[in-house]
């Protein structure tokens, strides 16, 4: 498992991917008890990372905000990709929006890339000051909120108003405060934005390849929505693993660790971001 997340990690900060929370953290919540007496548990082996092809398969049929069908991606390994693929297909909306604007997540994604290079690429920048820059651009170019409550899941309807703005806080926090830093240190020579298509009923998944300084060539895919007339960044696939998915995954072992209260969880978000 430590091997899948150590990969996941590194395809993630060199492309500039904050999403790495969703692999770094596993090492960090799971497995452990906390200083606080939670017990963060490991989750069952082979689940901690929706396998790649998976996720490659399956991901750009689902409809995010359907129980069902995360269910289905998340479900056993027994299951085979062709009979949830099929089932997706069964349950999927005979419509969905007439037209979804795959251009507009393009130049979104481009001006991002545009600027993280510029950002990463400015020797000029102290390390503080390039990593602040760093939380501007997730704030504008991430749906940190609904990314939050993506990972809670079912838990998101149990939890009250108080408990969900204190996790989407927590959560906010949790990425600004670990990744910016570790994204500011790469080091990128191109960000090229290539081709995108509809995924799903509202969202559009966007391939990009990432070059780096060596030459070494990363292939990730982001999944994006508008939402306020702008696309947002909502997920990202680096090789093939959804790094939504496994956050998900492992947030839902803490929770079961924790008889499915949302507090434990929010207090160690709060103490690893501290």
């Amino acid at each position: 498992m430590r091997k899948c997340e150590s990969f996941v990690g590194s395809m993630v900060v060199l492309g500039f991917v904050t999403l790495i929370a969703a692999t770094t953290a596993s090492t960090a919540l799971a497995g452990q008890v906390s200083k606080d007496g939670f017990e963060m548990a490991r989750p069952a082996k082979g689940s901690i990372a929706v396998s790649g092809s998976r996720a490659h398969r399956l991901w750009p049929n689902a409809i995010i905000d359907s129980d069902t069908h995360l269910n289905l991606i998340l479900s056993s390994d027994l299951a085979s990709s062709d009979d949830i693929a099929a089932q997706l297909s069964a349950i999927a909306p005979s419509a969905g929006p007439e037209v979804i604007d795959t251009d507009g997540a393009i130049l979104a994604l481009k001006q991002l890339s545009q600027d993280a290079v510029s950002i990463l690429n400015d020797a000029q920048l102290s390390q503080s000051i390039r990593t602040a820059k760093f939380h501007t651009l997730m704030r504008r170019d991430f749906d940190i909120p609904l990314m939050a409550r993506f990972a809670l899941g079912r838990h998101w309807k149990r939890a009250d108003a108080q408990q969900r703005t204190a996790y989407v806080d927590a959560f906010s926090k949790f990425l600004l405060h670990n990744y910016a830093s570790k994204i500011a240190g790469s080091k990128l020579a191109r960000f090229d934005v290539l081709k995108a298509k509809r995924a799903g009923k509202r969202d559009v998944m966007v391939q990009s390849r990432v070059v780096r300084k060596n030459g070494q060539i990363l292939k990730l895919v982001w999944r994006m929505r508008q939402r306020g007339g702008q696309f947002r960044v909502i997920d990202v696939v680096a090789e093939g693993i959804s790094l939504a998915l496994t956050k998900r995954q492992e947030f839902a072992a803490i929770l079961k660790a924790n008889g499915g209260k949302v507090a434990p969880l929010i207090v160690r978000l709060r103490h690893i971001s501290a």
